[in-house]
């Protein structure tokens, strides 16, 4: 495989194990212990290769980048020589990156800031690009916002994935999410796990309660190091983000969430002669079967910065992955098993099958393509679920059903036109995709409460010639989307799945689309309540572009722009034709009495 290249933002302890590990790797060539996976994707741990590298302290600006994650402060452990790399640390952006107290410190334990003038945004977007980086790994200290978001700009700019370990919410935030999903550009984050850490064991602790029906009461985490991250931690105000970082990822395993008082996550001390080793003292307090209190109290030692590495060098592997897969924005299931503050939270156990099923999705296979609608706000079915979509058939989210269902009629990949709710479906369908290793793409329909034509000129770049249409809220018979795939059209030319059977005891009458078909198959009519009718409208086509047009056409005339509006206009063209599904299953889940329906035919 090629090599990734990869840029880093702080050569502190952390940057030291990453860069030791890749060469120790390299040289022992032992996948025996201390992976998670010696092979990711086709990379092995010596296939990262480091390009550029960045800090602010003297003793490592304008060194070869070998010696530099050996120079003070550092002091995490030493476990295997690193040969001269042949790139330089350069100076980086201050900014917010060092807190004032660090400059009253004992040099060798604090940052020593150098003399060399700070570079530009874009003196660092010419390096990053000139390097040829393809993933940045920010290791910048925490507190350090202003800072990060200065880097994040950079890599947006020149075009770099991003492995975000610290506890500034990027990749969780939403609009700094979609900056990098709008440049095509993969980001796992935020705030980097330690391998085996405080908030694993504490979440695998706490995960361990909920299964086993232990009421959760209250709990504490209490860190103490002697590195420069907690020294740089003596400044409370620089932990807010590391506080609500570290918190939610043990909340979100919860059964119910602990009041503010009763949890109590973070940093304790500063104790210089713990170096890099890590000092965590952990209780959880709860009630057993009758409320028969019980208590665990858990001392775990750890150098920290091999800790942390173990994980990195495998998101920064991931995120290789989505690059050459052309992902653009958070990697769901990567950054949740990675990282404490990811943009959605998973249980580990389901954040791992998530990640293994990341690595081994294959790149945009061939096949025919599936668009869904996904856009609408789905009033009738408020009361059911917030969100029409993922509203749950016998445990099942419905657009979950509607995929797999396709899929298995053999479509291969996937458009979903979103709009209401957008961020948290989008959300869940980025976890689907690696969940079920299907290509499962987004596009936003900022005009969502329009009509639903809308939703399907808004994917149109993103559309092949021929496609699959479907709805979010319609279950069908796999065998429907497959013969309608197999049906002969002309090239222009849109073909409607229809319903024949007039009596169809599961069609609503007063919501259902009917449609009027000449003798050849061809549709004469298209709408809803229209008296002279033959035939019911089940929400599958086989399209082409054609439709898009005739939708634009119809709003350009000052029509509505609903799928029914552009079939008919090219009914009128000749070019909408019908298909009849017999007597198979499909049903319009619009209400509560069709979700009903629906819970006792896919029981």
């Amino acid at each position: 495989m090629a090599k990734i290249r990869a840029a880093v933002i702080g050569v502190g302890n952390c940057a030291s194990s990453l860069v030791q590990g890749v060469a120790y790797y390299r040289s022992a060539n032992d996948n025996s212990g201390g992976l998670m996976h010696w092979d990711l994707g086709g990379y092995e741990p010596s296939d990262v290769e480091f390009v550029l590298a960045f800090d602010i302290d003297q003793r490592k600006v304008g060194v070869d980048l070998a010696q530099a994650i050996f120079a003070k402060p550092n002091c995490t452990a030493v476990f295997s020589e690193v040969p001269d790399s042949g790139v330089t640390v350069r100076m980086g952006a201050v900014l917010d990156g060092m807190a004032d107290h660090m400059a009253a410190m004992p040099a060798d334990r604090s940052f020593v800031k150098a003399d060399a003038a700070e570079p530009t945004k874009a003196e660092i977007v010419q390096a990053l690009r000139d390097s040829g980086a393809e993933v940045m790994v920010n290791f910048l200290p925490v507190g350090s916002e202003d800072a990060v978001r200065f880097y994040m700009e950079c890599a947006l700019e020149a075009g770099v994935g991003v492995v975000n370990c610290m506890p500034v919410f990027i990749a969780s935030d939403p609009e700094w999410e979609a900056r990098f999903k709008a440049r095509g550009l993969p980001i796992i984050g935020d705030d980097i796990k330690a391998q085996f850490g405080a908030t694993i064991v504490h979440r695998a602790l706490t995960n361990l309660m909920r299964q086993r029906g232990v009421r959760m009461e209250r709990t504490y985490q209490l860190n103490t190091g002697g590195n420069t991250d907690f020294l740089n931690m003596m400044d409370r105000g620089r932990l807010m983000s590391k506080k609500i970082s570290k918190t939610e990822a043990v909340q979100s395993v919860m059964a119910e969430r602990l009041a503010d008082e009763n949890i109590h996550v973070g940093p304790s001390d500063y104790v210089p002669w713990l170096n890099d080793n890590k000092l965590c003292f952990l209780r959880l307090e709860g009630a057993l079967f009758g409320n028969v209190p019980m208590n665990i109290e858990v001392r775990l030692s750890v150098e920290d910065s091999p800790n942390s590495a173990g994980v990195v060098i495998d998101a920064i592997r991931c995120c290789k992955l989505a690059l050459n897969r052309g992902r653009g924005g958070a990697v769901i299931g990567p950054s949740a098993f990675f990282c404490k503050h990811p943009p959605v939270q998973f249980t580990d156990d389901e954040a791992e099958r998530m990640t293994n099923a990341f690595i081994d999705q294959e790149s945009h296979p061939a096949g025919m393509q599936g668009l869904i609608i996904a856009a609408g706000q789905g009033i009738r079915m408020r009361e059911v679920a917030r969100s029409k979509p993922l509203a749950l058939v016998n445990g099942v989210p419905l657009i979950e059903r509607v995929i797999t269902a396709a899929h298995r009629a053999g479509v291969t990949r996937f458009v979903v036109v979103t709009g209401y709710e957008g961020r948290r479906l989008e959300i869940f369908l980025s976890g689907l995709a690696e969940r079920l290793s299907i290509p499962i793409g987004t596009v936003r329909n900022f005009a969502w409460k329009g009509a639903n034509g809308l939703s399907v000129a808004a994917a149109e770049p993103h559309l092949d010639d021929r496609f699959v249409l479907m709805m979010a809220d319609h279950l069908v018979d796999p065998t429907i989307i497959a013969d309608l795939m197999r049906a002969p059209a002309a090239p222009d030319e849109v073909i409607l799945a229809v319903d024949r059977r007039l009596d169809n005891p599961l069609v609503d009458l007063e919501d259902v689309t009917r449609v009027a078909v000449d003798g050849e198959g061809r549709i004469k009519a298209i709408a809803k309540l229209m008296v002279e009718h033959d035939a019911y409208d089940t929400g599958v086509f086989l399209a082409t572009k054609t439709l898009v047009r005739a939708i634009r056409d119809d709003v350009e005339a000052g029509g509505g722009g609903g799928l029914s509006d552009g079939m008919r206009r090219l009914a009128a063209q000749g070019l909408a034709r019908a298909y009849d599904i017999g007597d198979r299953f499909w049903l319009d889940v619009d209400d509560s009495a069709a979700h009903g329906h629906a819970e006792q035919l896919c029981a």
